[in-house]
């Protein structure tokens, strides 16, 4: 009897430790069996929403009904089963996260009740079958069928329930739902009102992060983050220095432009958030190598600068008058005193005829290694040109002693030739594509190709497509930074820029100082009437002195001593010699 029960129990032990796995294998099966049996015809369908609903609510009963909410997956998504960031299933929408709501609204009071939630994964192929004349043909099935079905219980009133998706990150799959009663007939096979179908394609961001120690995940936080970001740091920074060198300035990027990019990038963020999270997710080490050179360029955009300032003045009349003309001076009296009769504020000060007037332009200079002057001008492209060698240094049509030394926001100060409509003549350095040519003709019309410049642009392509593959799962990142490199490098050429300034002549800065020491005395003036009122009666004056001059001079000597010594009671003849022959002293 021992040695019966014995081998009774060794049975049972052999049984339940094999045959176990074989039944759920069978249970598997019979499953996947039933799931490949669904076609088109039961999966296809959709439920039937209540009149004036959203297009997830189904009805459950006579009073209560069902909805269907999705969370998307986004940057500023509150992820908390509460968040207000849950809507309803639209129709067509893509779920892309492992989970939906299935949401009940019944009466108050009543008891929780169960049911059970069928799901089918599946996509559409195409497959054979014969024809009743014996041909055969394809048409379009549901191929890769899985089914499963989950158990909930909603109490009464508003209650929800999360129902867990499989995962399927490879490819996007078509997915219905359905709600049944636990006694009730399978509402895949037979489709009612209570179904839901949309699509599911897991995104990346979903994945869940699994670490086996606190120092495994201090391990992945180095090697992902900390490492990447110093090594982009300090390679930014070595280039950009490199490259301050040779453009004598950095590239001085304007505050709009960086407020910009941060408005583009947010938008990009948010719009392209699945691919960036996919992108980033399977390759974090680009948030911290990105952080790392925005860093290096913020230094060396705040910290790069090697200019200074140097202004251009030049000196001009407008509406003026000559001072030399004794018409200009009369009709200039006239206006003057016009003016002054006219009723105007007297404390509102008028310009006079004759008002010297000036242009002022400030340009940022950077001295190179042999004391050339280059205009440095702010730009991202400029820069570029300058790094690779090109400038706009100074070419001046005049002598530099016209240079004035100044103290203040700027070190140099130039005067204009004053009778130059346009003095300042500006070409910024900048590039110009140049593809290379395939085909080129030599003088004698002989033909030659060059295949090697384009053999070789697209086996680096290809090799960023490799290097992107590899180093952050997407080809297309790759290829679009190594066209990049290829465009600034090789397909941009750099070439110089010019400013020419015509310069006043070598004496003009004396003049210019005079009036400048002399302009103290103007401040004495009540008004720029005033003064220009006096200036115009003392150069009156003036020309009448030296009329009356003039006239004098023209009167002889002999003239002048006869009508002050020998003219009497108006005499106005003068002396007239006898030049025939003298008379004897005897008569």
């Amino acid at each position: 009897m021992r040695r019966s029960a014995a081998f009774v129990v060794l049975v049972a032990v052999v049984v339940s430790g094999v045959g176990g796995p074989m039944i759920a294998l069978a249970q598997d099966d019979a499953e996947s069996a039933a799931a490949r049996n669904l076609g088109l015809e039961e999966l296809t369908p959709g439920g039937t929403k209540p009149t004036n609903a959203p297009a997830s609510v189904r009805q459950n009963g006579q009073y209560g009904e069902f909805a269907v909410k999705t969370l998307p997956t986004g940057l500023m998504v509150d992820e908390s089963e509460t968040s207000p960031s849950w809507r309803y299933l639209r129709p067509g929408e893509t779920v892309k996260r492992n989970y939906v709501q299935l949401h009940s609204k019944r009466a108050y009071g009543e008891e929780a009740e169960d049911y059970v939630v069928e799901v089918a994964h599946y996509r559409v192929g195409q497959e054979r079958y014969e024809t009743n004349n014996g041909e055969t043909s394809t048409q379009k099935a549901a191929v890769n069928v899985t089914t499963y079905e989950r158990t909930v219980s909603l109490a009464g009133g508003y209650d929800y329930a999360e129902i867990d998706l499989r995962d399927h990150y490879d490819q996007k799959v078509r997915t219905v739902m359905c709600v049944r009663e636990p006694d009730g007939e399978s509402c895949l096979e037979n489709p009612g009102d209570t179904r839901w179908t949309f699509y599911h394609q897991s995104s990346k961001a979903t994945l869940p992060i699994e670490t086996n120690s606190a120092g495994a995940r201090l391990a992945w936080g180095i090697l992902s983050l900390l490492l990447p970001f110093f090594g982009s740091t300090v390679v930014t920074l070595y280039g950009g220095r490199k490259a301050v060198e040779k453009a004598k300035a950095g590239p001085q990027i304007s505050a709009l432009w960086w407020i910009l990019v941060a408005i583009g990038g947010i938008m990009f963020v948010v719009m392209a958030w699945d691919w960036l999270s996919a992108t980033l997710i399977r390759a974090p080490y680009l948030v911290s190598a990105a952080g790392g050179v925005l860093l290096g360029v913020i230094a060396v955009e705040w910290f790069g600068r090697r200019t200074y300032g140097a202004g251009f003045l030049q000196f001009h009349l407008d509406d003026g008058f000559d001072p030399t003309d004794p018409e200009a001076v009369e009709d200039a009296v006239a206006n003057a005193e016009t003016d002054a009769a006219a009723d105007t504020d007297p404390d509102e000060p008028t310009d006079a005829p004759g008002v010297l007037k000036a242009s002022f332009t400030v340009t940022k200079f950077a001295r190179g290694d042999t004391g050339e002057r280059s205009a440095i001008r702010k730009g991202i492209r400029k820069f570029w040109a300058r790094a690779r060698d090109a400038t706009a240094d100074l070419e001046v049509n005049g002598n530099m002693q016209t240079k004035i030394e100044v103290d203040g926001p700027i070190e140099e100060l130039y005067l204009l030739d004053p009778e130059d409509d346009d003095p300042l003549e500006y070409t910024p350095e900048h590039h110009v594509l140049e593809f290379p040519d395939l085909v080129t003709y030599d003088d004698e019309g002989n033909r030659q190709i060059h295949p090697v410049p384009y053999v070789a642009g697209f086996s680096a392509l290809g090799m960023s497509w490799m290097a992107g593959q590899l180093a952050a799962g997407s080809g297309l990142l790759g290829v679009f930074l190594g066209g990049l490199g290829i465009f600034a490098v090789k397909v941009a050429k750099p070439r110089d820029g010019r400013l020419y300034a015509n310069l006043a002549p070598i004496h003009y800065h004396h003049a210019v100082g005079s009036m400048l020491t002399h302009a103290r005395g103007l401040a004495d003036a009540k008004s720029w009437d005033d003064w220009f009122r006096n200036y115009a009666e003392s150069e009156a004056e003036t020309h009448a002195d030296r009329k009356e001059l003039m006239d004098d001079r023209s009167e002889s000597q002999l003239d002048q001593l006869y009508k002050r010594y020998v003219a009497k009671d108006g005499a106005e003849d003068g002396p007239v010699r006898d030049n025939s022959q003298e008379a004897s002293a005897d008569d």
